[in-house]
């Protein structure tokens, strides 16, 4: 990306007050019936007049200024002659604002759709109008065609599967959208938004579509049958198995996207957008812990992962950079994160937003090796750059009801160790016991493990930079036997998958943070819940507004569980604890 740079609540204006309607709007059709649409809603809202036509050229208006011009285009420009003259209607108009209706379909990988959207883009370099692309979902408005096949094919929605997902936009939010950008002040630099809209079934779309009457009723009846034969299920596999050589059959079935930069990350989260979509780092919860986001298209930024030097000791790493990337990355300089995870495959991003602790003492999580974010606010549409030490970096950090999206993050980082591990088999040990243990200011990290909640036996595990404290075998890594596994477990896309699969569906995990004397309740009453690991560890305080260790420090008590097990635990939980804290990334759903 070569530039974060966006407008300032300065440079966006408020809309224009309404005028008497005298000023002209320009709307350019290309064969999209889309566009008779947004003139008659133009024309309703009597600001402006609208003027409908099919080509530039063929505009009655050409005599007389037009401020704005909106052009609709289709997947494919069946005559790009058409827009030839564009450029010196333009000029000759007085054009000021050119907003150009595109499809979605870009982020998709259609080639014929990011073409034409490239085409029109090139005849407007050097043109003085301020230009705006929307990226529309399926439009859903009178004239539209999504519209109509919802309304004509809509008695048919028993035969679709619920699986079958995408992205329709009532025609009025995409109109309201472009209406807002024409009436505007910003940089005259181009902007693309994108304007998905709700991420639904498209069984439920038929269904809120479909007529009234004996016959649509009939063939209702008919498709209930039908899909007792899984013939919709037979047609969605076949349509899968397509859409992997075509990416253009994408747009009836997705529910996830990747954008491959900041660029592209930036045009899906906008402020007319961002409540649409749901960004993740890799897994975030999604695929572990069973998140669900209804009516959100899941935006992933794993591809968005590059790492640089951003001075000594530091790191330059984009959200989408995962731990185990910025290991490696660090590993050819002798270098090393202070924090390091049981688990890698978690990225960077996802640390400023939930807690991820590990194998330091001196740092209880990520985020607080953090010391600069650049941050993108979609309601005031501007940047934040803020470190650690300001109230905007501390305001922000762990904020789950925040709507700011991370980009980019700068780290500390510390020449690399050698780490020795000394484990222990202990029996009967008290809360103040294990406190102690915790609290080992030798060691580099300490973690105790119990298998299963009513044993009396608990394993410490205790890490050391020097081998005389520990004796032992050195480590790369301040992790034990099954933080190696699960990395080695993630790093093949079928053992990847079945992890994920069995714990989504049999087991229920969390991660709880206990003050001393909650600690001391739950350790000493545990032992009949059905528990099948509990790690501990413990979390000195870091002062960050919406911290679940802001105030004090914590012992972090990580369950596993089997699904079934879950409302007895949470009842537990209720009747003993008047507070709960919890950590929302390491939570099953």
């Amino acid at each position: 990306m070569a530039s974060l740079c966006l407008p300032t609540p300065a440079e966006r204006q408020t809309p224009r007050p309404a005028g008497p309607g005298t000023e002209t709007l320009l709307v350019v059709g290309l064969g999209n019936p889309v566009a008779a649409d947004y003139a008659a809603y133009v024309n309703r809202q009597g600001s402006h007049t609208a003027v409908l036509a099919d080509a530039p050229s063929g505009a009655a208006t050409e005599e007389g200024r037009v401020p704005s011009v909106v052009l609709f285009l289709g997947p494919k420009l069946a005559d790009r002659s058409s827009l030839d003259a564009l450029p010196a209607l333009l000029q000759k108009w007085g054009t000021e604002f050119v907003g150009i209706v595109s499809t979605f379909r870009v982020h998709l990988g259609d080639r014929d759709a990011a073409e034409t959207e490239a085409h029109v883009l090139a005849k407007l370099e050097g043109v003085k109008a301020r230009s705006v692309v929307f990226r529309a979902g399926h439009i859903v408005s009178p004239s539209s065609r999504a519209g109509t096949n919802l309304r004509r094919f809509g008695c048919c929605y028993p035969l679709v599967p619920a699986r079958l997902k995408s992205c329709c936009i009532d025609g009025d939010e995409l109109f309201a959208a472009v209406e807002s950008e024409r009436h505007n002040r910003g940089p005259q630099r181009a902007r693309v938004f994108t304007l998905l809209g709700p991420n639904q079934s498209w069984r439920t779309l038929l269904a809120r579509h479909r007529p009234g009457g004996v016959l649509p009723v009939c063939l209702t009846v008919l498709s209930a049958l039908l899909s007792l034969l899984l013939v919709g299920h037979a047609a969605a596999f076949v349509l899968g198995l397509l859409a992997r050589r075509r990416p253009t059959l994408r747009r009836w079935n997705f529910d996830t996207l990747r954008p491959r930069s900041m660029r592209e990350l930036l045009e899906l989260y906008n402020p007319y957008n961002y409540r649409h979509v749901k960004v993740v780092g890799y897994n975030n919860g999604v695929c572990h812990f069973g998140h669900r986001y209804p009516g959100r298209t899941i935006v992933s930024t794993v591809l968005c992962d590059r790492v640089v030097w951003a001075g000594e000791d530091v790191i330059k790493a984009d959200c989408g950079t995962t731990i185990r990337k910025a290991l490696d990355f660090l590993s050819s300089s002798g270098q090393d994160l202070y924090v390091i995870p049981n688990y890698s495959y978690v990225c960077l991003g996802t640390a400023f937003f939930v807690p991820i602790h590990g194998s330091a003492a001196d740092y209880s999580a990520v985020a607080e090796t953090i010391t600069k974010v650049v941050l993108y606010d979609p309601a005031s549409d501007r940047l934040i750059v803020t470190t650690q030490n300001e109230p905007a970096f501390r305001d922000h950090a762990y904020d789950q009801k925040s709507d700011v999206l991370l980009l980019r993050l700068y780290l500390r980082v510390k020449p690399k160790s050698r780490f020795f591990i000394r484990k222990e088999e202990l029996e009967g040990l008290g809360s103040g016991e294990i406190l102690s243990t915790l609290r080992d200011s030798r060691a580099t990290n300490v973690e105790v493990r119990k298998s299963v909640a009513s044993s009396d036996k608990v394993q410490v595990c205790k890490f050391y930079k020097d081998a005389g404290e520990a004796g032992g075998h050195a480590l790369e890594l301040p992790r034990d036997s099954l933080g190696r596994l699960w990395d080695r477990l993630e790093e093949n896309p079928v053992t990847s998958f079945l992890m994920h699969s069995l714990t989504r569906h049999l087991a229920w995990h969390c991660e709880l943070f206990f003050t001393a004397e909650e600690f001391a309740t739950f350790w000493e009453t545990h032992r009949e819940l059905p528990l099948r690991k509990i790690q501990l560890r413990y979390l000195k305080r870091d002062g960050f507004t919406h911290s679940p260790f802001r105030d004090h420090d914590c012992v972090s008590a990580d369950m596993f569980m089997f699904r079934r097990h879950r409302r007895a635990f949470e009842a537990y939980l209720k009747r003993t604890f008047a507070v709960v804290r919890s950590n929302p990334g390491k939570h099953s759903r």
